[in-house]
């Protein structure tokens, strides 16, 4: 008897070890994965439940990152002296314009020696294949003047597509971060006689609202987004054609997501920009009040790029410029 009173009471502990048990994994909070880890030396992506996830970036840089920036020969030397060297530098990424390219589309390098060169103006490379390069950080080319010019721009001639968002539509209610592909609203696309699009994606009235961009404080709408006024636009180039549904060579970094409005594309010839264009190796600066330290009548940003592709900015130390290292 005493036996069986034993057996019962330890078979009632062990169901309520068990149910406190089974309470306690209840209550453990599940740790959430990661959006990105690392497993095995593999970078693992977490998409989220509408299929958004970290982009992949390795699409950026140089020729798409597949090819190494190269080392172009220098064609000119532009030695160091006193005064303005504006229209000497000028002169020399001038002349190499004039060179006929390589096989890999390179016309050659200017070179500044170590030293300060003084640029009243602007240099502009408006040319495919030209490089600027300096002798290292002690090669220092200064903006003076009191004037916003930027110091370097590398500036093709603009894409005539503006005015092509009126065709087709992205018919996906809903296409994520990251994805390489979409449907349009038409079966035409192979009839295109080029291969590369801008993708818009429109700012509404609704998405500006849920950002809450529509004023910046202190209920002052001047400054606010307004409608269509900050479109989000990507370059991209389209590597395969099913039916109607478009692949492209990157993924875009913004869900595109018909409650905001439809995104569109249109196509361009992409035969108006420069490329194969650098600016490395040197220190850039500008003039400026030493005694104002809220002075931003000097140079405003240091380089400029502009419809161009396949240009690169490396090696350069930046100081002083009111506005921005690159734009």
């Amino acid at each position: 008897m005493q036996e069986n009173k034993f057996i019962v009471r330890l078979s009632v502990f062990l169901c309520v070890l068990c149910a406190l048990a089974g309470k306690l994994n209840a209550q453990k909070p599940v740790k959430p994965v990661a959006p990105l880890y690392f497993d095995k030396g593999t970078l693992v992506y977490t998409p989220d439940a509408l299929n958004n996830r970290i982009p992949d970036f390795s699409y950026c840089g140089y020729k798409a990152s597949e090819q190494a920036i190269p080392n172009v020969a220098v064609k000119v030397v532009v030695p160091v002296a006193k005064g303005d060297a504006t229209i000497r530098i000028q002169s020399a990424l001038d002349y190499v314009a004039t060179l006929t390219p390589d096989a890999n589309g390179f016309r050659g390098a200017v070179l500044l020696q170590k030293g300060i060169y003084e640029v009243n103006g602007q240099l502009q490379i408006t040319s495919s294949g030209i490089v600027l390069r300096g002798s290292g950080r002690d090669t220092y080319l200064k903006g003076s003047g009191k004037i916003r010019n930027t110091l370097i721009t590398i500036k093709g001639e603009p894409e005539n597509w503006q005015k092509g968002f009126n065709g087709l539509r992205i018919t996906d209610s809903y296409v994520p971060v990251n994805s390489m592909s979409f449907s349009v609203d038409s079966s035409v696309l192979i009839n295109k006689n080029t291969d590369k699009i801008i993708i818009r994606r429109p700012s509404t009235s609704k998405w500006i609202e849920t950002l809450g961009t529509g004023e910046f404080g202190g209920g002052i709408s001047a400054l606010g987004w307004k409608p269509d006024n900050q479109n989000i636009y990507f370059d991209r180039t389209i590597t395969k054609i099913e039916g109607s549904k478009i692949f492209i060579d990157a993924p875009i970094t913004t869900a595109l997501d018909t409650s905001y409005g439809y995104s569109t594309i249109c196509f361009y010839e992409g035969n108006r920009r420069i490329n194969n264009c650098g600016i490395e190796n040197i220190s850039l600066g500008s003039e400026y009040d030493f005694e104002n330290k809220k002075d931003e009548d000097h140079r405003w940003n240091a380089i400029d790029i502009e419809n161009a592709e396949d240009c690169w900015v490396r090696q350069i130390h930046f100081q002083q410029f009111a506005g921005s290292a690159v734009n």
